[in-house]
């Protein structure tokens, strides 16, 4: 049982307040009832702001690497994506996603778009190792309404006019900081486009079964040089 209620964790996200933070992110994972929660954006593609403990981190990465999975689709579509069983997912939905997300011992994800009418900003989506509890109506109730707190802290941030389309104040390091530069690296080596060198960069990292965190550190420390 969580000692914090859904207006402490909105709250917090109101101008004035704290804003979200690792901390913040845990708070939410406890009174969801998840093992850990990730909340992703999409400003100038996918990007990771928060998370509660790496094993969340490692399933929003591998999302990111294979461009499938629940909180993908409901950035997407907009539209809630539960799943409380990874087991008895419908395999030609997500391929690749469902047996690295069992491989990271996940076996129920939760994900809630981060939207504002049309506006599709992201996803705070959640993970437990167990099937149980069972999906019940409160915690999605608790859910939209931190996600829709969420997304007006990410639109009222992107729009500021001193720093269009960032997120001063809020974010202090990017987790993807070095794909970034691993993209742009390799983007100049291949004299490819930026889209195309990041693909390459997910490509290599599922070939070989690593993080693509891992894999950009490598490249970006010239530790890796990739070829193809």
């Amino acid at each position: 049982m969580s000692e914090f209620t859904v207006a402490d964790l909105t709250e917090a996200l109101a101008p004035g307040g704290p804003g979200p933070s690792q901390q913040w992110a845990r708070r939410c994972a406890a009174l969801l009832g998840m093992a850990g929660v990730a909340v992703s954006a999409r400003i100038d593609g996918p990007e990771l702001l928060w998370f509660s403990d790496e094993s969340s981190a490692a399933l929003d990465d591998l999302q990111f690497t294979l461009g499938e999975g629940p909180g993908v689709e409901a950035a997407l579509s907009g539209a809630l994506c539960l799943v409380g069983d990874l087991e008895l997912a419908p395999g030609p939905r997500w391929p690749a996603f469902v047996p690295g997300a069992l491989g990271l011992g996940v076996r129920a994800v939760f994900a809630f778009p981060l939207r504002l009418g049309g506006i599709r900003l992201g996803a705070l989506t959640g993970h437990r190792r167990t099937t149980r509890p069972p999906v019940d109506e409160e915690m999605v109730a608790a859910a939209l309404t931190i996600s829709d707190a969420l997304a007006v802290c990410l639109l009222m941030s992107t729009t500021d006019p001193k720093h269009p389309g960032q997120l001063p104040g809020i974010v202090d390091d990017l987790h993807r900081a070095e794909v970034h530069q691993a993209t742009g690296m390799l983007s100049e080596q291949l004299n490819v486009s930026l889209a195309t060198a990041l693909d390459r960069l997910r490509a290599h990292a599922f070939a070989t079964n690593r993080p693509i965190t891992e894999v950009a550190h490598d490249l970006v420390t010239r530790r890796l040089r990739l070829r193809f």
